[in-house]
C-alpha cells in the first residue's frame, strides 16, 4: 500500500479503515530514549572516508571512530550530557517520523508505503539527496528506525532555493524556540548566501580564466580545464544510521512513568 506523505498524516488522524495498521508501526505518543548506530562515509577519492558513531541512550556517552585518508583514529570515547531522549505529541505525524524525515516533508517527491509485514518505508526524493527511512515495530516498547541517505553530487552553489520550504517548516514547527528562532534567522540569511556563493564562483572561474591564459603547454592547459570540470561540486555522500526508540513514559514528562 502506497501513500503520500500528506495523506499518512490524514490517514494517523482518524481514518477508520487504515489508520489503525499505521498506528500499531508507528510508536505513539510518549517520550522516547534513543540509543543509535551510525556510518557516514565519502566512496571517492580512495582510500574511502569512513566515520562511525554509536550514542548510548541512557547517558549520551559518544564512541567514535573515523577512517580518513588511510589514517584510523581508533574507538574515541567521548562523556554524554544525559539521557537521549525524543517526545512524541498526541496527533503530531513529524514527531513519529522524527528525525531525518522532519525535514524531508518539504521534498516534492515523498510517499510512504506500509508491506505486507507491517514495516513502513518512507522515501523521499529530494533535490540534495535521496533518502530511506524504515520503520519496524520490535515489540510493545522497542521501535528501530533505519535511515539511508545519499547526497547528490552536484554543484552546491547553483541554487539554494530547495532550503527555503525545508527552513520554512523548520521556523514554524521547530521543536523548540531555539531551533525555530535558528530557521527563522537562516530564511531570511538564505538571499545573502546565495548571492556569496554565485560572487564565489564568479572569481573562482576568474581565476580559471588566468591560468589558461598562462598555460604554457597543452598537457597543463588540459590540465586546467579538468580542474575547472570539477570546480564547484560537491562530493557525493553516503550515510546509515540505525536507532533504536524505547518507549520510557506515556507522556513527555521525565518519569512520569510506562
Amino acid at each position: 500500500m502506497r501513500i503520500p506523505l500528506t495523506i499518512v498524516g490524514a490517514l494517523l488522524a482518524g481514518s477508520a479503515a487504515c489508520a489503525p495498521a499505521l498506528e500499531q508501526i508507528l510508536p505513539p505518543a510518549g517520550l522516547y530514549r534513543l540509543d543509535s548506530a551510525s556510518t557516514s562515509s565519502i566512496p571517492a577519492p580512495a582510500p574511502a572516508n569512513r566515520v562511525d558513531t554509536r550514542v548510548d541512550g541512557a547517558n549520551g556517552d559518544i564512541v567514535r571512530r573515523e577512517r580518513v585518508a588511510g589514517a584510523d583514529s581508533g574507538e574515541k570515547v567521548y562523556e554524554g550530557k544525559g539521557p537521549v531522549t525524543h517526545c512524541i505529541r498526541p496527533r503530531r505525524i513529524s514527531d513519529a517520523l522524527y528525525s531525518s524525515a522532519v525535514a524531508l516533508a518539504s521534498c516534492p517527491d515523498q510517499s510512504s508505503e506500509v508491506g505486507a509485514d507491517g514495516v513502513l518505508v518512507h522515501t523521499a526524493n529530494c533535490p540534495a539527496a535521496v533518502v530511506t527511512l524504515t520503520i519496524r515495530r520490535i515489540d510493545k516498547v522497542t521501535w528501530e528506525y533505519d535511515t539511508v541517505s545519499a547526497t547528490r553530487a552536484g554543484d552546491p552553489a547553483a541554487d539554494l532555493a530547495w532550503m527555503r520550504p525545508v527552513l520554512e517548516r523548520e521556523a514554524a514547527e521547530g521543536k523548540t524556540p531555539e531551533a525555530r528562532a535558528k530557521a527563522a534567522q537562516q530564511l531570511r540569511d538564505l538571499p545573502r548566501l546565495q548571492r556569496e556563493l554565485a560572487e564565489k564562483q564568479v572569481a573562482v572561474n576568474v581565476q580559471y580564466a588566468k591560468a589558461l591564459r598562462e598555460a604554457k603547454t597543452p598537457n597543463e592547459a588540459a590540465a586546467v580545464r579538468a580542474t575547472m570540470a570539477q570546480s564547484g561540486k560537491s562530493v557525493a555522500t553516503q550515510a546509515r544510521q540505525r536507532v533504536r526508540w524505547t518507549r520510557i513514559g506515556n507522556s513527555c514528562a521525565v518519569g512520569a512513568g510506562g
